[in-house]
């Protein structure tokens, strides 16, 4: 059998291709190339540097609008007291959303920065809600308790006459205090402060009893002492509650206006307020609230004197308000009634309301210029001008709207001619509005085809009477 020759081989096994070598060779170290090694370091450099930067760019804006939405999240737990409820509700919108904006985002970089700052926000997420719901607890907790307590106090004032179920209501609220102290894990200091209010509430409850009373003085010392009240109720604190009690008590029967108001009984209960003293002599209205209910006062008397002036006009308006209404009634049934043949016409009825409105026009025009004018004084005006209006509109033509006794009644002529010119005025201002003198011309037949009053052709009628009246 022929031997296979074999080799020693001179060289390594290598996969690199073999160099292509030429005369010319570039060191790196030196010459021009290597110059640019430097410049090239910091282009590379400057690259990294410029990816890194839109990186944290892109991925602060993106966390930034998640916190947005967060923050929303966050604002819609506010209320909740439930904490663990809260956290989780949290937690299901903060994870959908983040999940969502990160599918969205196709750069592997941005998307692991966001994560991380996600991940440093979430942390803040869960401990501000943990505080505010701790705060809507305590809210929640101080709500429902006072809701408790205001309603045992009302039970507690209908019951005032009956000391037994006041005794129970009295217990079933100190004992809501300090259950309340408890479960909100407050100091006992806070627990006397709280005690301290039920009883001071249910002592200024029972004096409200005592305001306006006969021996009111009296009564309030016996009660402050039975009560023990200096131990709960403070000097201040008593003077500020009955200056508020007794204001308002005296409110509701001191209104100015109402005839029902009584301003001698609420002066009297004032003057009490000022006699009070508590049981070791000390007087409760004193300091600030001393000149602030002397003030009080002081307005109470002004409004007492106004009050009765106000009460006096108000009967006598009403008294001359309602004999008023009944002449212009007679006025008005004197040229129209339904029931009577003779005055149940169109033009009667005409007659009535236009009478009826000049009176209301003229009585209104003497009340605002007399205002000072007694009740007899109103009423002697209002049956003359009934009288008046009668006779002016019974023949209702242009020479009787002028054919007053100048010597009997205060229509005279020159009275006469100012109405007339304030009239002419008020139509020259504005045509469509009612005007007394549309009234004339109708009654006295100046019409145009349709029906309408005819001012022009009225006046220069009336013009040629007032000057021939004036002759007279």
């Amino acid at each position: 059998m022929p031997k296979i020759p074999t080799y020693t081989a001179q060289t390594r096994m290598t996969a690199d291709v073999a160099d292509i070598k030429t005369q010319y060779q570039a060191p790196l170290t030196g010459g021009p190339i290597a110059q640019l090694v430097p410049a090239m370091q910091k282009l590379n450099d400057y690259y990294v540097a410029q990816q890194d930067l839109t990186e944290k760019i892109e991925a602060k804006k993106e966390t930034f609008f998640i916190k947005g939405e967060a923050d929303k999240f966050l604002k819609q737990e506010e209320n909740n007291y439930n904490e663990t409820n809260a956290i989780q509700n949290f937690s299901n919108k903060w994870e959908q959303l983040t999940k969502q904006k990160l599918s969205d985002i196709s750069n592997l970089g941005v998307r692991n920065r966001i994560k991380q700052n996600l991940d440093l926000e979430y942390g803040d997420y869960v401990y501000n809600i943990k505080k505010q719901s701790f705060k809507a607890l305590e809210t929640e907790s101080t709500n429902t308790y006072n809701n408790e307590q205001n309603t045992l106090a009302a039970k507690y004032t209908t019951y005032k006459d009956n000391p037994i179920i006041k005794a129970q209501v009295k217990t079933s609220m100190l004992d809501n205090a300090t259950d309340f102290v408890k479960s909100m894990q407050l100091s006992p200091i806070d627990e006397i402060n709280k005690r301290n209010a039920v009883e001071r509430d249910l002592f200024l409850l029972d004096l409200d009893s005592v305001i306006g009373t006969q021996n009111a003085k009296e009564n309030f010392t016996k009660m402050d002492e039975a009560f023990g009240a200096a131990r709960f109720v403070k000097d201040d604190e008593l003077s500020k509650a009955l200056f508020v009690n007794y204001k308002e008590k005296i409110s509701k029967i001191a209104v100015k206006g109402d005839p029902n108001s009584d301003y001698d009984r609420a002066i009297q209960i004032a003057n009490e307020f000022e006699t009070l003293q508590r049981a070791n002599g000390t007087k409760v209205l004193k300091g600030k609230q001393q000149s602030d209910w002397s003030d009080f006062k002081q307005n109470l008397l002004s409004e007492s004197i106004a009050h009765e002036e106000l009460k006096t006009k108000v009967v006598q308006g009403t008294e001359v308000n309602e004999y008023s209404v009944a002449q212009k009634d007679i006025l008005q049934k004197t040229f129209y009634n339904a029931i009577i043949p003779d005055l149940s016409g169109q033009r009667n009825k005409t007659l009535a309301t236009e009478s009826g409105f000049e009176y209301d026009q003229r009585f209104n025009q003497y009340l605002a210029a007399n205002p000072s004018a007694s009740k007899l004084e109103k009423k002697i005006y209002a049956k003359e001008l009934s009288n008046l209006l009668i006779d002016k509109y019974r023949d209702a033509d242009i020479a009787n709207i002028t054919t007053f006794d100048l010597q009997k009644n205060k229509f005279n002529i020159i009275r006469e001619k100012q109405q007339i010119a304030d009239a002419i005025t008020a139509y020259n201002l504005n045509p469509d509005e009612r005007n007394i003198l549309k009234t004339y011309a109708i009654l006295n037949g100046y019409k145009d085809k349709n029906g309408n009053p005819n001012i022009n052709a009225f006046l220069i009628e009336y013009k040629k009477n007032i000057e021939a009246k004036q002759k007279e």
